[in-house]
């Protein structure tokens, strides 16, 4: 059962189900604004969010830094 799985995951992992796949999206996330020059909207699309604004919202609360100030900081790094 359902139940049961997240029961499981959770004990194995520290994290539901949904919170690890979203910590799996926001991983993709980071890499992808290291990385590439994609814009904001086109990374929160290739990772799963429709919504950039709820993706925007999302990577700040997690990370306490913007999409934006995620990528400057890492350009400013290299």
């Amino acid at each position: 059962s359902y139940s049961w799985f997240r029961h499981t995951f959770t004990a194995h992992t520290g994290l539901s189900p949904h919170q690890y796949l979203l910590e799996l999206r926001l991983v993709r996330a980071r890499n992808l604004l290291a990385e590439t020059e994609l814009s904001i909207k086109e990374i929160a699309r290739q990772t799963g969010f429709e919504d950039e604004l709820y993706f925007s919202r999302l990577f700040r609360h997690r990370l306490n830094l913007t999409p934006s100030q995620w990528r400057n900081r890492d350009h400013y790094r290299q």
